[in-house]
């Protein structure tokens, strides 16, 4: 059975988001020390410009 994962950002917004085990073991230390669960982080295209016109 996969594990279940969820995103977790930090305190204050200092830093970035990670993606971390959905068990109380994982998750109860981090939410003590203020991290928060979130959407995750968007993710990003590459623009290529066509050189092919």
């Amino acid at each position: 059975m996969p594990q279940e994962k969820v995103w977790l950002r930090p305190p204050y917004g200092e830093g970035d988001p990670k993606e971390v085990e959905a068990t109380p073991e994982v998750l109860t230390p981090l939410m003590v020390a203020g991290w928060v669960q979130c959407d995750p982080p968007a993710k990003r295209e590459e623009v290529t410009e066509n050189v092919h016109d």
